[in-house]
């Protein structure tokens, strides 16, 4: 809290669960999350709700329905929750656990980019956390994200009987998630699958360099790694991703990126938006 306030956000705080729709519309009902993961029931006036299985799309739905966009902005907001998701039990997931996020909005800037990878980072070195790498991408956006879709499904079609059921079921509706897929099959053809560097757009080239020379000024050191598409749909442009290799598979620590048409695709008006969750 005291790190997310120096940088000037404020805490908010949302319900442990929200109308499930939030979720198929925010997160993407193509994740794994809301296919597979969510706790979900009926309420007494058959209207379906879900446990939060994340921050963002609540706090989305809160800057609208409480019309905090029309503040002064960047509007600068962190929270520090429990969250819900039903998987299977593995080392470093738990189905009720523990997540402190930033979400800024109203700044397209690479520098509200920077921003919170640096208040991420900062937060990692306060912490006294040692061998923590931090890897970033670019996805791209709807302007350029077609082209880079129709390579990604021609060079798919040609392994499609070898992917598992999930991810054949993902292709058409969304080939990026199979990037993200942890199979040993699925992982090991993605391997080779084309590179969203290779399609950005002349916009979205420019933002992507901008950063690397923020951070660059800034003294944080990261790879860029191509492979990170995160895992949930709302995701366009910055991605990014710290990990810690000596904590086993779930060596993610903290994942995020920018997600300008998040707001738009619930109800919203449209508005810049870049966070993470750790």
């Amino acid at each position: 809290r005291e790190t997310a306030k120096v940088y000037g956000f404020s805490e908010i705080r949302m319900p442990t669960f929200e109308a499930t729709e939030l979720f198929c519309r925010g997160v993407g009902d193509t994740t794994d999350v809301v296919g597979k993961e969510m706790y979900t029931f009926i309420d007494k006036d058959g209207s379906s709700l879900s446990l939060r299985p994340e921050g963002t799309a609540g706090v989305a739905r809160s800057v609208i329905e409480n019309g905090l966009y029309a503040g002064a902005m960047p509007l600068k907001l962190f929270y520090l929750s429990n969250f819900f998701r039903r998987e299977k039990p593995q080392a470093g997931r738990s189905r009720e656990f523990w997540q402190f996020g930033t979400e800024l909005y109203g700044s397209s800037s690479p520098e509200a980019d920077a921003q919170v990878i640096l208040l991420a980072d900062g937060l990692f070195k306060k912490l006294g956390l040692t061998k923590v790498t931090l890897r970033i991408n670019s996805i791209g956006c709807p302007e350029c994200r077609p082209s880079y879709r129709a390579a990604l499904l021609d060079y798919f079609a040609q392994y499609e009987a070898q992917l598992c059921d999930t991810c054949r079921e993902r292709l058409q509706k969304n080939p990026l998630r199979v990037l993200d897929c942890k199979s040993p099959i699925c992982s090991g053809i993605a391997k080779d699958a084309p590179k969203t560097l290779e399609h950005l757009c002349g916009g979205c080239e420019g933002h992507f360099e901008k950063l690397k020379s923020l951070l660059d000024e800034c003294g944080v050191e990261y790879t860029v790694d191509p492979s990170i598409v995160r895992g949930l749909d709302y995701y366009t442009g910055t991605v990014f991703e710290f990990t810690v290799d000596s904590i086993g598979a779930q060596s993610t620590v903290c994942g995020g990126g920018r997600y300008d048409g998040l707001l738009a695709s619930i109800g919203g008006p449209g508005m810049p938006a870049v966070g993470f969750g750790m």
